[in-house]
This record gives structure tokens, sequence and C-alpha cells, in this order.
């Protein structure tokens, strides 16, 4: 059986293009393999035949003028090779005509849920952004929920990588024997992973990492960083939302709050943090988490930002997104002490080691075989 998978988007190693070929990768090592058709190929594992739209010469084009035309280019590829016995694996971007196309074929059609299901999504952030008295900027719609809803209908595996996903999924058009439980991963080199409980600054280092925002509870750090009174310092990695500028300006410009904007070499950020934050109240498995934890930092999250390794092996130490005072007190206990610190920067590090690419993909290998006996056929 060929995993034919499509991810009409550029594959650029950040982002679900960079999730999806890590997985890919890891599934090769099983034997379980196929093409990945893309609209542009920058990031190129050599365990994974990349099948790109845009020739190689054209990479260095601003993707915004290709990327409507190549992705719609290489869903038409990838169907016109698309033939029974296929596995048909279908990430975001794949229209439902592609669904349609799979299921007319009689095809397995698995589907990764990188993020929450849309309606729970927009209900979430709805109540989060009415909370500031703002509206609404999430983009979600009535007609992208509806679309979404009729590929959930069409589809015959879901991977939900974390609680929070499947648990969204309860109300869906998907059927409840689709959902296989996984996770994602994350690569010690890239993340920088080294042995954790080492750090013991006076003056502790919080770090968070992403898009500033209220999706990512960015706003309800801030407001805990200053009841906390930590003597430390925050740091915020990754581009901020102007509503977050505009909210928390005062808190922004704090002495012990550095905002340092993109930053492409994020393992250098683990490696002088002391500990690791993310309140996020909406989030599918987000990598960020596993690579701190891997580097032996303890990590401060939500059960959204906890993702599966938190709910698995409680190395998280959890709080409430939509309360401050739950956020501070945990930045307190975790300010205060170094002892502290280095024992959940430990347990959280042990616990990352089950979480490579390698075995997450492995298992995801696994559960298909179960379900569908890839195995079995390519033995055949």
């Amino acid at each position: 059986m060929r995993l034919m998978t499509l991810l009409p988007m550029a594959a650029d190693g950040v982002g679900p293009s960079y999730t999806c070929l890590s997985l890919l990768s890891g599934m090769a090592a099983t034997g379980l393999s196929g093409p990945c058709y893309v609209a542009r190929a920058r990031d190129r594992p050599a365990d994974v035949t990349v099948l790109p739209t845009v020739p190689r010469m054209l990479n260095m084009v601003p993707y915004r003028h290709v990327r409507g035309p190549a992705a719609r280019a290489a869903e038409r590829r990838y169907l016109s090779d698309l033939r029974r016995g296929d596995i048909a694996y279908l990430w975001p971007g794949a229209s439902l005509a592609a669904f349609e196309a799979a299921r007319a074929l009689d095809l397995p059609v698995v589907v990764d849920g990188i993020n929450t299901r849309m309606a729970d999504a927009r209900r979430i952030l709805d109540a989060a952004y009415a909370a500031e008295g703002l509206t609404p900027a999430h983009g979600i719609t009535d007609d992208r929920i509806r679309d979404e809803d009729d590929k959930l209908a069409l589809t015959t595996h879901f991977f939900a990588p974390s609680p929070g996903v499947e648990a969204a999924l309860a109300t869906s058009p998907l059927s409840e024997e689709a959902v296989i439980s996984c996770s994602y991963g994350f690569d010690p080199d890239r993340a920088g992973a080294k042995n954790g409980g080492a750090r013991r600054r006076t003056r502790p280092i919080f770090l968070f990492v992403g898009r500033s925002s209220i999706r990512k509870g960015t706003h309800q750090l801030l407001r805990a960083w200053e009841r906390a009174g930590v003597e430390g310092e925050l740091w915020i990695a990754g581009a901020i939302e102007p509503v977050i500028r505009t909210l928390c300006a005062p808190l922004l410009e704090r002495p012990d709050v550095r905002c340092l904007g993109f930053v492409s070499d994020v393992a250098s950020l683990y490696s002088q943090a002391d500990v690791f934050v993310l309140p996020s109240l909406e989030e599918g498995d987000p990598l960020v988490t596993l690579e701190a934890a891997s580097c032996g930092l303890p990590v401060i999250a939500s059960p959204m930002g906890a993702g599966r390794i938190g709910s698995e092996t409680g190395c998280v130490a959890m709080i409430d997104p939509g309360e401050p005072d739950s956020i501070a007190n945990q930045l307190a206990h975790f300010g205060r002490s170094a002892e502290m610190r280095a024992e959940w920067g430990g347990r959280a590090h042990a616990a990352a080691t089950a979480y490579t690419w390698k075995k997450v993909a492995k298992r995801r290998a696994e559960a298909l075989d179960r379900r569908l006996g890839c195995a079995s056929a390519r033995r055949a």
C-alpha cells in the first residue's frame, strides 16, 4: 500500500510542512512510504519522495506569487496518480474534491488534526475576544466550518495529536472509530536537546515562543507576569498580534519583559531559558512544548499548551489560561526555587525521550497497520 500524501503548500521546513515531512520520514523507516505532493519544496528529507509543482529554479520567488496555482496543480497531479489500493493522506489545503475523489476510489482517507476543529476553536476564541471587549480576529467563518465538517464526514482515519483535538471531535461528523490518538514529536538536533536540571540562575528567564496573540493567551501571561513579582525576565519570541500590542502596551514595555521578534534559532533560546510557558487557549499539539521539554526546561502550560505529553506523563505544571492568578502562582513558585526548576526540568526531559519524530511516527505506522493491514500488504 502506497502512502500517498497531498500537502498543497510550500515545503519550506516550517509549520505543517515540517511536521508532515518529519512524520513521513519516520514512517518510511518502518516501510510505510510513498510520494508527497507539494506546491514548492525547499525541504526534502532524504528518505521521502517529495514531488513539487514549482521548479527548483523558482524556489526563491516569493511564495505569494505562486501559492494558488501551484497548490491547485499539486492537487491535480496527485489525483491523477492516485489509484486503488493506495492510502490517501490529506493535509490542510486539500480540497473537498480531493476527499471525494479518494472516497470514489474506495480508499482509506487519513487526515491529521493539526489544530482543534474549527467549530470548537471559534467558540473558544469568540469568548476570549469578547472577554476583552474585542471584535474576533480569528478568521473562522461559517463556510470554513462547513467545509471542514464535509471533509470530516469523508475521513476514515483521523490522527488526533492531542486531547484537545480529540475532545473537539465529539460533535463532529467524524465517526468515533475513525479517531487515532497520537502526538507530534521533536528533532533532538533541531531543538538542541540536552540533559535537564542544570540551570540554577538566581534571576531565571521565562520563555514564551509563538505568535503572541489572544489564541496563545499572551495577554493573560503578561498580566500574570506583573502580578507574580518574579525577580527575573520574561522573553517573548515571535510576532505579536496588533491587538496584543494595544491591549498590553504598558506590560510589554516593562524592563523585565523582552520582545525578541522572530527568532530563527529557537534552540539558542531554549539553551538560555530556565522555564518555558505556553498558556494557549487553543492548539493542536504544540511542537515548542515538546522541544522545550526535550531541552530540560520545566514547562508551565494550559491543557492545550501542554498537549499530549502533558496529559500522558504529568511532566507539565498546569495552569488555567483564563485566570491570570493561576498563571501568576506557577510563575512565582518556579521563580523562587531553583530546586523546583531542576526537578521539573529533569521530569520534562525524561518524558520527552518518548516523543522523538522517529518514535511517534513508528507508533502511527503501527496504528495504521492495525487498522489497514499495511505491513501485510507490504510483505505481499
